[in-house]
C-alpha cells in the first residue's frame, strides 16, 4: 500500500468512529452531546480547536486559515506567526468580545497556543487570565497570572509568552509595570520557597538575577497560589492578591524567564529584524551579560544533571571530565530534535543501561535527550583485564567482551545535530578531528580526488598520500588524543619506546619487574587510545598502528622492518620533545604531518535516564 492510500485509509476509518460517536452522543446520554475532541489536520486546526474550548467564537471566524496565510509569509513555527495573529485576535479582525482586554487575553491564548503546536494546556490553563492593574500614577499596566499547567508549555514558549504579552501591551498603549522594593523582594523570596521547600526548579536564579529582573519587568508576572505554604516573607502587598506560594509565577519566572533569556532575546530580535515593534524587555542584553558571568563562575558541582541526580541512576561522566562521550556534529536519519545518536557498541558496552529511546541529561549543549544509533560515528575505546586495549566497532564483540573489560577509557562519540545546538542558542563547542571535517579539507583543496573517496575507509598509507598531495592533516583515523595525556606519560612512553624492539611491529617489554618501570608509557598508550594487546611478557603494537604512531611522533616508519635489537633507542631523542608547551603542540612540532586535536573541547558527559 502507498503511503497516501494508507493515510486516506487511517482518515476514512477515524471519520467512520467518530461518526458513530457521534451517533452515541446524540442519544442525550453523556454530559455532552457531541464529541468535544475535534479533528484537525494542521497545526492552525489543532489551535483553534483548543482555544475555541474557551471562545466558541472563534472556531468558525477564519483564524485557521489566516494561519496558514502567515507562515507561508513567515515560514512555519517561526514565533512571527504566533505574534502576527495573536495582534489581529486581540483587534478583533476575526470576531467580537465582550471587552478589549477580553480580546487580548484571547489573542494571548491563540498566539501562545501556536508556540506549544496545540498540543498542550499550558494556554487555557497554564496562563490562566490577564488583569488590569494600577500604577503609582494612577496608570493601567498588565498583570498576567500563571498556574502549575504552565509547565507543559516547556521553558522557552514560557519566555516568549511574557514577550508576547508585552508586544500587545506596548501596541495597545498601556503603561508599564513600575515594581516597588517590596514586591522585588517577594519575588526573591518566593522563589527561594518553592526551590527549597515545594520542589527544586529547574533553574534557580541567584539573588542579583531574580532581583535584575523584577525590578524592570515591563508587565507584572503574578499566579494563583498553588501550595497551602505561604511565603516566609514579605506578605500582605497591595498589587500581590495572595499571601501563599505562587508556582506558576515562580516556574514562568525562573525556568522560562530567567533561563531562557538569551534564546528568546534572540527570538525577539529576529522578530525585529522582520519589522517587529516591542521595546519591552530590550534590558535582557543586559542581563544576559549578568548570566554570563554566573556561567564562568560554576564549579563542577555546577550542572543542573549532577544536582539533580536520582539515586540509582548510573552516571556515564562528570563534568568536563575525559573519558565520557566525544562531542560530534552531524545528523543521521534516525536523530534529530532532541534525539542524539550514539555507536551501538557504546550501548552494548553499557551492558545496554543506554538503548535507543533512553533519555540521557546531559552538561551541555542541551538539557536532555533521547538516544537513537549510528554505526558511522566512533564506538567505545576500553581495556581488558589482562590489560590489552580494543577498539570496538560492532555491538556483537562489546557484547561478548563485556566480562573481560576492566575499564572504559572513552565511551565513544555522540552525535549532535548543529540544529538541536542554534535551537538552544548554546555555544557552539568545538569538536574532535573526525572523518566530516577531513572530507571537507580535502574537498577543499582537492575536489575530484574528495569524489572519490569513502573517508571511514582510509588506510595508513592512502592517508599518507593525500595528506602529501594536497597539504591537509593526517587522517583522524591514525591520529591519537594527545590532549589526554600529560608531559609525564609522553616521558614515559617515549622511555618504554626506546627500549623497543621491532619485527614489522613494535614489541614492548612488559614482564612482571617491568610494569612498575614502564607504567607511565603504559598509561600513556591507553589514554591515547592507541590499540595495543599484551600477551605474557610483551605489549604488542599491530603493525598498522605502529606505523601511525611513529608517524605522529616524526618517525620514518620505515624503521619498522629494520633488523637490530631496539633501533628506536637511536631514532627517538627525548629532548625534542621535553619542551614548555602543550604535548600537541610538541607532537606538531616533531612531525611531518599535521596532527589534530581528536579530543575535541572536553567530552559532553550525561547522567541515563529512564527508557
Amino acid at each position: 500500500m502507498k503511503t497516501q492510500e494508507y493515510f486516506k485509509l487511517i482518515e476514512k476509518k477515524t471519520r467512520e468512529v467518530y461518526e458513530m460517536a457521534e451517533e452515541a452522543r446524540a442519544k442525550n446520554l453523556d454530559p455532552v452531546a457531541k464529541v468535544e475532541i475535534p479533528l484537525a489536520k494542521s497545526l492552525a486546526e489543532k489551535v483553534i480547536g483548543l482555544i475555541s474550548a474557551i471562545y466558541p467564537q472563534m472556531g468558525v471566524a477564519g483564524i485557521a486559515e489566516r494561519i496558514l496565510e502567515l507562515e507561508k509569509e513567515y515560514g512555519k513555527l517561526d514565533t512571527m506567526v504566533s505574534f502576527k495573529i495573536a495582534e489581529e485576535v486581540a483587534k478583533q479582525k476575526f470576531c467580537k468580545f465582550s471587552s478589549l482586554l477580553e480580546a487580548i487575553e484571547a489573542g494571548i491564548r491563540v498566539g501562545f497556543a501556536y508556540m506549544t503546536l496545540g498540543v498542550v494546556s499550558s494556554p487555557i490553563e497554564g496562563f490562566t487570565k490577564l488583569e488590569l492593574k494600577k500604577t503609582k500614577g494612577g496608570k493601567e499596566y498588565f498583570a498576567a497570572y500563571f498556574s502549575g499547567p504552565i509547565r507543559s508549555s516547556g521553558t522557552t514558549a514560557s519566555c516568549m509568552v511574557l514577550m508576547l504579552i508585552d508586544y500587545l501591551r506596548e501596541m495597545f498603549g498601556y503603561a508599564t509595570y513600575d515594581p516597588t522594593p517590596e514586591e522585588v523582594k517577594r519575588c526573591v523570596v518566593e522563589n527561594h520557597d518553592y526551590h527549597e521547600r515545594v520542589t527544586n526548579l529547574q533553574y534557580m536564579p541567584t539573588d542579583e538575577e531574580i532581583t535584575f529582573l523584577a525590578e524592570r519587568l515591563p508587565l507584572q508576572i503574578d499566579g494563583e497560589p498553588t501550595e497551602k505554604l505561604e511565603v516566609s516573607n514579605y506578605k500582605n502587598l497591595p498589587r500581590v492578591t495572595t499571601n501563599y506560594v505562587r508556582g506558576g509565577m515562580c516556574l514562568i519566572f525562573s525556568e522560562g524567564l530567567a533561563q531562557k533569556a538569551a534564546k528568546g532575546f534572540m527570538y525577539l530580535n529576529r522578530m525585529k529584524q522582520k519589522g517587529l515593534k516591542s521595546t519591552g524587555f530590550d534590558f535582557l542584553s543586559e542581563y544576559i551579560e549578568l548570566h554570563e558571568k554566573r556561567d564562568k563562575g560554576k564549579t563542577d558541582n555546577s550542572p543542573t544533571y549532577i544536582n539533580d541526580l536520582v539515586a540509582g541512576r548510573p552516571v556515564f561522566g562528570h563534568p568536563s571530565r575525559s573519558g565520557a562521550f566525544r562531542f560530534r556534529y552531524g545528523r543521521g536519519r534516525s536523530n534529530g530534535f532532541s534525539a542524539a545518536s550514539l555507536h551501538p557498541a557504546t550501548m552494548a558496552i553499557t551492558d545496554e543501561i543506554i538503548a535507543i529511546g533512553t533519555q540521557l541529561k546531559l552538561e551541555r549543549p542541551t538539557k536532555g535527550c533521547v538516544v537513537t544509533s549510528c554505526e558511522s560515528i566512533d564506538g567505545p575505546i576500553v581495556k581488558l583485564k589482562n590489560g590489552s586495549v580494543k577498539k570496538i566497532k560492532i555491538a556483537e564483540e562489546a557484547k561478548k567482551i563485556y566480562p573481560d573489560v576492566e575499564e572504559i577509557i572513552y565511551l565513544g562519540d555522540i552525535l549532535f545535530p548543529f540544529s538541536d545546538v542554534a535551537n538552544r542558542n548554546a555555544k557552539l563547542l568545538k569538536p574532535g578531528y573526525v572523518e566530516e571535517i577531513w572530507k571537507l579539507e580535502l574537498r577543499e583543496k582537492n575536489p575530484e580526488a574528495e569524489k572519490n573517496v569513502n573517508p571511514y575507509a582510509v588506510n595508513f598509507e592512502d592517508a599518507v598520500k593525500f595528506s602529501r598531495e594536497n597539504g591537509i592533516s593526517l587522517h583522524p583515523e591514525h591520529i591519537f588524543y594527545w590532549t589526554e595525556i600529560s608531559r609525564e606519560e609522553l616521558m614515559g612512553l617515549l622511555f618504554w619506546l626506546r627500549n623497543a624492539r621491532l619485527d614489522q611491529k613494535i614489541i614492548l617489554s612488559y614482564n612482571k619487574t617491568e610494569q612498575e618501570k614502564f607504567a607511565l608509557g603504559k598509561r600513556a598508550l591507553e589514554l591515547l587510545g592507541v590499540e595495543h594487546e599484551v600477551v605474557i611478557e610483551h605489549v604488542v603494537i599491530d603493525y598498522e598502528t605502529s606505523k601511525a604512531l611513529l608517524a605522529n611522533l616524526g618517525m620514518d616508519w620505515d624503521i619498522l622492518n629494520k633488523e637490530g635489537e631496539n633501533p628506536l633507542k637511536d631514532a627517538i631523542n627525548p629532548d625534542r620533545f621535553d619542551e614548555d608547551k602543550t604535548i600537541l603542540e610538541i607532537i606538531n612540532q616533531n612531525s611531518s604531518f599535521e596532527i589534530r586535536d581528536k579530543a575535541g573541547e572536553g567530552e559532553i558527559e550525561k547522567a541515563c535516564g529512564e527508557p
